[in-house]
C-alpha cells in the first residue's frame, strides 16, 4: 500500500511510547477532514489520546474488513510476555522467487522450535501458511460455491437436453431434405458440418440475451448485499459483465452447441434413403434408436430436475428456520449497539463498572424502554469472546488442549431483555458484586458436556486464568453463528465481577426498536459526550445480516430449482407434442377401428407417466445423495427430509403429466379421416 499523501509506518514506531501514529483511510479523510492534505503531520484525538497523522491511504485500500484508520501494533512488556493470548493474524509478502511451499516449510520449522522452547503454551500447535485469499475466506464459502457450480451444471445439462431434443425433432422433419442432398452427392461429413454450424449460430444468438440477464442479475445481487457486509468482500462492487465473461459465455455456447448438437446432426445425416425418397413417403417415420434417445433425454431431464428442486427446498427452508425459527433468545423488540471504552478515560475495572451501571440506568429511563442491559458479546454479532475452561474434580486428559467455551459477561437484566430462559438455579442479581463469591451461569450444552449425569448447580468451573466460579444457574442455549456457533457451550459471568471495556448495550421495547435509536444514542452521550457507538441496529436486522450468506444460497438455489422445473416441463411437452405429431396416422387408424378419446388420452398420457416415473425414480436416488452432500458441505446447516423429496417428486410428476396432457388432448381430438389422408 502506497499512501497518496505522507508515509506509512517506521519500524521504530512499533515501540510503546512511539506508536501514537495513524494512517487515515481515504474515505475517513474525505468525510471527517474535508480532504485537507495539511492534516498530515497534525494530531487528532483517537480514543482520548493524541495521535499524529503520518499518511493518507489510497481510495481502494480498506484492509482488513473495511478498516479506515491504522496504527502501529506495539506491546508493552507485560503484553509481549503473555504467550497465551492468541488473537494476532500475521501477514507476510513472499520474497522474489519464493513460493507458498517455501513459506510453509519455513513456518513448520519455526513452529517446531516454538513447541520445543515453550512446551507449556506451544506443544501440540502448528503454524500454517495460506494465501491471503484462503486465509481471509469464510469457512462456508467453498461448499456454497461448489453447490452453485454443480447446480448451474445441472441446469445447463437440462437445457442442453431440451436443445438436443429440439434438434432431433428438426432433423426428423428435414429427413427428406437430407436424403435428397445425400442422393445428389453431398457427403455425410458435409451434412454434419452444416448442421453443427447451424447449432453453433443458434447458440451464439442466445449469448446477448444471456449476458443481459447476467447483467441484471449481478446488479440485483450487488445491490441486495448490505453495505456493512459488502465492504468486507474484496471486489464485491466491481462484479460486472466484462470481456472475460463475454468470452467465456460465447465459448461455453459454442462448446455446448457442438457437444449436444453432434448426435442430432449424425442422426439427421443418416436417413433411410429408399423409404424417404419414395413419392408420398411419410417423413414422420421415426427410427427406434432416435425415439429411445429422445425418451432417454426426457428421463435425464426429470432425473436432474428433482435433485435441484430438493436442494432449492432445503436451502429455502434452512433460511426460513434461521431467520424465523428458534434462536434461543427472542430478537423481537430488541435494539443493540456496541461500544469500546478507551483506556485513557476508563483505565480500570471500576471505571468500566460505573459506566455500565450508569448507561444502563439511563437507557432504562428512556420512554418506551421495558428494560436495558449490557453484555460483552451479543448473539449473532460478528465478534466473539472465548476462554479455555477447567472443571473442578475432572482432570483434562490433554492439558495442552483444554476445552473452550464462549465467554460472556453481562448485567443481570440480560436474560430478561433477550428472554433467554433459566432452566434451573437462578439468574444474576445485584448481589453478585465484585466483593462476593464469584459465580457463573452455564448453558445446557456446557452442562451436558462436563456434567452429563449430575446437577451442575454448586459445581465449580474456572475460565482462563480467572478464579474458581460456582455455578448458580443453567440457561438455555443460544445460536450465535449459523455455521460454527450453534448452541455452543457458553459461560456467563456477572458484569460487576468481570468488567470489560468492550460491551454491547441492549434495549428491550414493545415498540419498533428502530424508533428508539436516537434516544438510545442520546442516553450514551449523556453519560460520556465523547463516547461513540457503532453497529446500532435491531436484532432482527442483525439476524438478517448474519444470515445473508444463507439468504443468497436460498435465492440462487430457488432460481436454479425453478429453472430446472420449467425446462423439464418444457422438455416433456416438446417430446410429447412431437410424438403425437409423429403418430397422427397411427392414432387415426386406432380411432377408425373403435378407439375412444379416453383410450387415446390414456395411451399418450400413459407414455408421459412412464417416462416421468422412471426419471423421478432416478432423481430420488440422486436427491438422497445430493442431500447428504449438502448436509456435509454446509456443516449441518441444512437437514434432509424424505417428506420433502417425496412431495417435490409428486409436484414434478404432476407438472410433467400436465405438460403431457395438452398434446394428449390434441391427439384425442384428431379427425380419423383427416389423419388417414395424411393431412
Amino acid at each position: 500500500m502506497q499512501p497518496v499523501a505522507g508515509r506509512g509506518f517506521l519500524f521504530e514506531e512499533e515501540t510503546t511510547g512511539r506508536h501514537r501514529r495513524v494512517v487515515l483511510g481515504h474515505g475517513l479523510w474525505q468525510r471527517r477532514f474535508a480532504s485537507d492534505s495539511s492534516i498530515v503531520g497534525r494530531s487528532i484525538d483517537v480514543d482520548g489520546q493524541q495521535y499524529e497523522v503520518v499518511g493518507i491511504a489510497p481510495p481502494a485500500f480498506d484492509f482488513p474488513m473495511g478498516a479506515q484508520i491504522w496504527a502501529p501494533l506495539a506491546f508493552d512488556a507485560e503484553t509481549a510476555a503473555n504467550r497465551r493470548s492468541l488473537y494476532i493474524t500475521a501477514i507476510g509478502h513472499l520474497a522474489p522467487g519464493r513460493t507458498l511451499e517455501d513459506a510453509k516449510a519455513q513456518m513448520a520449522i519455526v513452529g517446531e522450535r516454538l513447541s520445543r522452547d515453550h512446551p507449556d503454551t506451544n506443544r501440540g500447535r502448528e503454524l500454517r501458511a495460506y494465501t491471503l485469499a484462503d486465509g481471509m475466506r469464510d469457512i462456508g464459502l467453498m461448499p456454497i460455491l461448489s453447490m452453485w457450480y454443480a447446480s448451474a451444471c445441472f441446469v445447463l445439462l437440462i437445457a442442453c437436453a431440451n436443445v438436443a431434443n429440439l434438434l432431433l425433432a428438426r432433423g426428423a422433419e428435414r429427413q427428406r431434405e437430407m436424403a435428397v442432398r445425400l442422393a445428389i452427392g453431398a457427403s455425410r461429413a458435409r451434412v454434419v458440418r452444416e448442421l453443427l454450424i447451424e447449432s453453433g449460430l443458434l447458440a451464439l444468438a442466445a449469448v446477448p440475451a444471456a449476458l443481459a440477464v447476467t447483467w441484471v442479475s449481478l446488479k440485483l445481487i450487488v445491490a441486495y448485499m448490505p453495505a456493512r457486509i459488502a465492504n468486507y468482500v474484496a471486489g464485491w462492487y466491481q462484479m460486472d459483465v466484462d470481456l472475460r465473461l463475454v468470452a467465456f459465455t460465447a465459448a461455453l455456447a459454442i462448446v455446448t452447441a457442438l457437444v449436444f448438437g453432434l448426435i442430432p446432426a449424425i442422426q439427421a445425416s443418416r436417413p433411410r434413403l429408399a423409404e424417404t425418397l419414395k413419392e408420398g413417403g411419410r417423413s414422420a417415420t421415426v427410427g427406434a434408436t432416435r425415439l429411445r434417445l429422445r425418451r432417454g433425454l426426457v428421463v435425464a431431464e426429470m432425473a436432474l430436475a428433482l435433485p435441484l428442486l430438493v436442494a432449492a427446498a432445503l436451502s429455502v427452508l434452512t433460511v426460513h428456520r434461521f431467520l424465523n425459527g428458534p434462536q434461543g433468545f427472542n430478537p423481537d423488540g430488541v435494539l443493540a449497539m456496541r461500544l469500546r471504552l478507551p483506556e485513557a478515560r476508563y483505565p480500570t475495572g471500576d471505571a468500566h463498572r460505573r459506566f455500565a451501571a450508569t448507561v444502563v440506568e439511563r437507557l432504562r429511563a428512556v420512554p418506551g424502554v421495558d428494560t436495558a442491559a449490557a453484555i460483552n458479546v451479543m448473539p449473532a454479532a460478528d465478534n466473539n469472546s472465548g476462554r479455555s475452561v477447567e472443571i473442578d474434580g475432572i482432570p483434562n486428559p490433554d492439558p495442552t488442549n483444554p476445552p473452550s467455551v464462549d465467554y460472556r459477561t453481562a448485567t443481570p437484566e440480560i436474560f430478561a431483555a433477550l428472554q433467554i430462559p433459566i432452566r434451573s438455579g437462578r439468574g444474576f442479581t445485584d448481589g453478585d458484586r465484585e466483593d462476593t463469591q464469584p459465580v457463573a451461569i452455564v448453558t445446557e450444552s456446557l452442562a451436558r458436556r462436563h456434567w452429563p449425569n449430575a446437577d451442575p448447580i454448586g459445581k465449580r468451573i474456572k475460565a482462563g486464568t480467572g478464579p474458581w466460579l460456582t455455578v448458580v444457574g443453567v440457561s438455555g442455549d443460544v445460536i450465535h453463528d449459523w455455521f460454527g456457533r450453534r448452541n455452543y457451550p457458553t459461560l456467563y459471568r456477572p458484569f460487576r465481577q468481570a468488567p470489560t471495556s468492550n460491551m454491547a448495550l441492549v434495549v428491550k421495547t414493545s415498540r419498533d426498536p428502530s424508533t428508539l435509536a436516537a434516544d438510545a444514542q442520546a442516553a450514551v452521550r449523556a453519560v460520556d459526550p465523547a463516547q461513540p457507538v457503532f453497529d446500532l441496529r435491531s436484532m432482527r436486522k442483525a439476524l438478517q445480516e448474519k444470515t445473508i450468506g444463507l439468504q443468497y444460497v436460498g435465492a440462487v438455489m430457488l432460481a436454479f430449482g425453478g429453472l430446472a422445473l420449467l425446462l423439464a416441463v418444457i422438455g416433456v411437452y416438446g417430446v410429447m407434442a412431437y410424438m403425437v405429431t409423429q403418430r397422427t396416422h397411427e392414432i387415426g387408424v386406432r380411432m377408425a377401428l373403435g378407439a375412444t378419446r379416453r383410450d387415446v388420452l390414456r395411451l399418450t398420457v400413459g407414455q408421459t407417466g412412464r417416462l416421468t416415473a422412471v426419471g423421478a425414480g432416478v432423481g430420488i436416488v440422486l436427491s438422497f445423495l445430493l442431500s447428504r452432500l449438502i448436509e456435509a458441505g454446509l456443516l449441518g446447516v441444512a437437514s434432509s427430509d424424505a417428506r420433502i423429496t417425496a412431495g417435490l417428486a409428486a409436484i414434478l410428476i404432476a407438472s410433467a403429466l400436465a405438460a403431457g396432457y395438452l398434446p394428449a388432448r390434441r391427439a384425442a381430438s384428431i379427425d380419423p379421416t383427416v389423419a388417414l389422408r395424411g393431412e
